[in-house]
């Protein structure tokens, strides 16, 4: 037995653990079917194949199994998706720090010298960013509170930052 066999019959063996009750002997009679299958490497796309089937069937049972909660479940759900709200936002915001920084890092390749320049750096790491985090912040408010919640959350948390670098300067 080669290892893309062996890699496929670990793939249809974690699958047939993952699939839930109702399809599970369907997801055996997959792995079954691999003793079957001529070929290490058709075997092995047989195995990702069958996987991928089974796990879009158990992402429906788990879909609908959470879309039947009870009511004080969907009060717990309401608070989870604020929260992944704010996770989003803020994570989006650090995203845009990120690419900033990064833009300050290029120009500064492509241009010598302009990397240590003052404007460009309040320009493209500062500057910038802030609007669009208050630009997003105003956007999103409404439809999206607490994804403007996280990015107003990293704005004032870059805006505080600058006041104590300036404070120690």
């Amino acid at each position: 037995m080669g290892a893309p066999r062996r890699l496929a019959a670990r793939l249809l063996r974690a699958a047939v653990r993952l699939a839930p009750g109702e399809s599970r002997e369907w997801a055996a009679a997959m792995l079954h079917e691999l003793d079957f299958v001529e070929g290490d490497w058709a075997a092995l796309f047989w195995a990702l194949g069958s996987t991928t089937v089974i796990l879009r069937h158990a992402a429906s049972a788990w879909r609908e199994w959470f879309k039947g909660r009870t009511k004080e479940e969907v009060g717990m759900n309401n608070t989870g998706k604020k929260a992944l709200g704010v996770g989003i936002g803020m994570f989006s915001a650090l995203a845009l720090i990120g690419c900033a920084f990064a833009v300050l890092r290029i120009s500064g390749l492509v241009f010598p010298g302009l990397e240590h320049s003052s404007l460009t750096y309040w320009l493209a790491v500062l500057a910038i960013p802030e609007v669009i985090f208050l630009a997003a912040t105003v956007a999103l408010w409404r439809k999206r509170g607490p994804v403007a919640a996280g990015v107003l959350a990293i704005g004032l948390m870059m805006a505080l930052h600058v006041a104590v670098h300036f404070a120690m300067r």
